[in-house]
């Protein structure tokens, strides 16, 4: 070799293998080391920080006594009436009361309709009175009334029933009974 050559290779560091090992070690130790650091510091921080992550689970019991509104809906009647061609005129009454004999009111709002039930000809005319006041009668039945759970109601009805033989087909007296029926549902709260 030539001593260009030998100038060219002197400047070269010479590497020793076990100097390069060893630095891997001490690089390989402060790696650890730092990393070791770190997580301890990111575990304090998480302890001091105040949030937390946690799930729970609750149950609560709820009791509830619940019961059923009594409706009162009480119907005084007079006894029934007989109507012939002598006695041809003929006053039905009777009274819907929201309360019963102890004057407890009803607990729901109510609302009924009247319906009268008859199976009669011309000759016999059936009007409704609530108190004075004239109520239509649609298919013998009247629209819906309300009555209401607030205070005390008695309402007063009357049927007029009168009977005209001259305007009858039949050569026979009729025969036929009328009743009165009211039908209730509670009102919706």
């Amino acid at each position: 070799m030539s001593k260009k050559e030998n100038i060219k290779y002197a400047n070269l560091p010479i590497v020793n293998k076990s100097k390069i090992a060893k630095e891997e070690i001490k690089n390989e130790k402060n790696l650890k080391l730092i990393t070791t650091i770190l997580i301890f510091i990111i575990v304090i921080l998480v302890l001091f920080c105040g949030y937390s992550m946690a799930k729970a689970v609750d149950q609560i019991l709820i009791n509830g006594k619940g019961e059923i509104a009594e409706p009162i809906l009480i119907i005084e009647n007079n006894p029934s009436i007989d109507i012939t061609a002598l006695n041809n005129y003929g006053t039905y009454t009777f009274k819907i009361k929201n309360f019963n004999q102890q004057n407890k009111v009803t607990e729901t709002d109510l609302k009924y309709y009247i319906e009268i039930l008859s199976n009669v000809d011309e000759s016999i005319i059936i009007e409704l009175y609530q108190e004075k006041d004239k109520i239509n009668l649609i298919n013998n039945k009247t629209d819906y009334i309300h009555i209401s759970k607030e205070e005390k109601q008695e309402i007063e009805y009357k049927i007029i029933i009168r009977y005209d033989k001259e305007k009858s087909n039949n050569i026979y007296d009729i025969m036929e009974k009328i009743q009165v029926k009211v039908h209730t549902e509670q009102v919706k709260a």
